[in-house]
């Protein structure tokens, strides 16, 4: 039986909370300390999963741990991640990996030169569905997904791009497998001024292309995507947990419907962040590569801001109109 990693939380927010909730449950881990800028905030957690103590200082954990999950706001992601594997310390990082293509690519090398773990937590990978949805994959042509909410007035100065279009992003690259050589996008800030509905044309070198729309102002809360293959197609609804795969079995055009194979199923319910956290502790152990490295957040990170790229040029484009239609009138 294999000692408990020595790890520690440094972000004590929404999200971090709850890595130190499952490093607490997973008798792989011992959870040393929760780590943030609000020494109440950091008591508070540290006191709930029984860490053995609350910092304000990340440097504090200096030869005191092995791992450390990096849940702080996305700007410091770089800096904080950076010194823990500069310190020798496996990091998981929350997603996005870091705010720029640059400094995640400078991570990445860090990572790979001192042979440290880094991992991105693309919860969305560790989902039952996701896991049942990739063992169907065998060359897909289309991809559609939806991934739309309804208006709860958070997280407004992150445009809807980074917000909830980068899970989907993540998901797709995961199952395509490939590179992306261009992209296209609209949208528009509603409620905001960053977008709060986007939609994206995704062509990658295989000539698979993925149709993604996001949106956090709409009426109902859907997660749904569609992929099309060569004699298939199927339908995953990470919401419900549910996949439903279309196969053609012989020939349409003479058996209609009978050619065609329905099979449907409810997947299990399981804890995504719980399975996430087992497979970076599983990694520190066996040395292995996670599912989502720091390369594949690198790439998801590059595709947002292609997406984001697109969105400017096609807002600019729209207001120029705007702005000569008016000057006509």
């Amino acid at each position: 039986m294999r000692s408990p990693i020595p790890v520690a939380v440094i972000g004590a927010g929404y999200f971090g909370r709850f890595h130190a909730k499952h490093y607490a449950a997973n008798p792989d881990a011992r959870l040393v300390a929760v780590v943030d800028q609000d020494l109440a905030r950091a008591r508070a957690v540290a006191d709930e999963f029984g860490a053995e103590e609350a910092l304000t200082d990340h440097t504090a954990l200096n030869g005191r741990i092995a791992a450390a999950s990096v849940a702080v706001s996305t700007p410091a992601h770089f800096a904080v991640a950076g010194e823990m594997l500069g310190n020798g310390v496996h990091v998981l990082v929350e997603k996005p990996i870091t705010d720029d293509v640059a400094s995640a690519e400078a991570l990445v090398k860090q990572a790979e030169a001192a042979d440290r773990i880094l991992q991105v937590g693309h919860i969305e990978r560790f989902s039952a569905a996701y896991k049942a949805l990739v063992k169907e994959i065998t060359r897909p042509l289309y991809i559609e997904s939806h991934r739309i909410s309804m208006w709860t007035g958070r997280a407004g100065e992150v445009d809807v791009v980074f917000d909830l279009m980068i899970h989907d992003i993540d998901i797709i690259m995961g199952l395509v497998n490939d590179p992306v050589e261009s992209v296209h996008a609209v949208g528009a800030p509603i409620l905001n001024p960053t977008e709060d509905m986007a939609n994206a044309r995704i062509i990658f070198k295989s000539g698979c292309v993925a149709n993604v729309t996001a949106s956090r102002i709409s009426g109902k809360t859907e997660r749904v995507m569609r992929v099309f293959q060569p004699d298939s197609y199927l339908v995953c609804d990470f919401t419900r947990s549910r996949l439903a795969h279309f196969i053609k079995r012989g020939d349409p055009a003479t058996q209609g419907l009978a050619a065609i194979e329905h099979r449907a199923a409810d997947l299990p319910q399981e804890d995504s962040l719980g399975n996430e956290i087992a497979e970076f502790l599983d990694c520190i152990s066996s040395g292995r590569t996670p599912i989502v490295d720091g390369h594949a957040g690198k790439e998801a990170l590059r595709v947002a801001n292609l997406i984001n790229d697109s969105l400017r040029t096609h807002r600019s484009r729209v207001e120029s109109s705007l702005a000569s239609t008016s000057q006509q009138e």
